[in-house]
């Protein structure tokens, strides 16, 4: 049984020293795309281990060129499969999403406030105060618990704003942002649309970023990625869109 990971262009090759260099691991090739496979035994049995290295795989991938990832757990009988029942059905919409994404990667900060952060939410928002300071023990549980809800709905609010201001900051870098998840734990995650050629730009403006909201906020920075923030096939068809209502002098 074939694990299968995500579709390349046709011609990529596997790094031999890489992540990659497991005998498990093919590429499964047809015209001109192909995918990345790895033999596993079972495809109800996945674990956990099975996941970090499907991730492991793609990220490795990604840094060869374009990579349009396949849900976890897609899984095909063999070789000839992956060719008539995943590429040739789509093979067009395929290649358009690779073209259209060819210079592309996602990048992903991870902004977990400190302490220190959320009081100062607290000093300049007379709102969250205010309802923070209502429901005292003499209150109902009812109303305890509503106070809760609210601060806490607040509170979330409030620090997607601040993070926002802070991604906002590398807009000149990016392609385009979307925050992807947050937690009442305190941390919110955004995602970055970056071109290849601006990775290294990128990273010194997120070490800035770092530096300067220390002490607010821990920051995880994570990629380059693929693209499964972003939709691919959506800017495939988007680019399509817009050549077919250019005028003949390109505007």
């Amino acid at each position: 049984m074939l694990l299968l990971h995500g579709v390349v262009p046709a011609g990529r090759e596997i790094d031999e020293q890489g992540e990659l260099s497991g005998e498990e691991y093919q590429i499964v090739q047809d015209g001109d795309l192909a995918v990345l496979a790895r033999e596993v035994a079972d495809a109800e049995e996945l674990t956990e281990d099975d996941a970090v290295k499907y991730l492991d795989a793609l990220v490795e991938l990604v840094r060869g060129g374009p990579v349009l990832p396949l849900r976890f757990g897609t899984v095909a009988p063999d070789v000839d499969a992956v060719r008539s029942e995943v590429l040739a059905p789509a093979a067009e919409e395929f290649i358009r999403a690779l073209e259209a994404t060819a210079d592309l990667v996602e990048l992903r900060l991870t902004f977990t406030l400190t302490d220190e952060a959320v009081q100062r939410l607290f000093r300049e928002d007379p709102e969250l105060r205010a309802a923070a300071g209502r429901g005292g023990p003499g209150s109902e549980m009812s109303e305890r618990i509503e106070v809760g809800q609210l601060v806490a709905q607040r509170l979330t609010e409030q620090r997607s704003q601040l993070v926002a201001a802070w991604v906002a900051t590398l807009d000149e870098l990016t392609e385009d942002t979307k925050s992807i998840s947050s937690s009442e734990e305190g941390w919110e995650q955004v995602a970055l649309l970056v071109r290849r050629e601006r990775l290294d730009e990128l990273d010194e403006a997120v070490r800035a970023l770092t530096n300067e909201v220390d002490g607010l906020a821990e920051v995880e920075y994570v990629g380059p990625l693929p693209l499964y923030s972003f939709d691919a096939i959506g800017m495939a068809e988007a680019s399509t869109t817009a050549k077919s209502q250019q005028s003949r002098w390109g505007w």
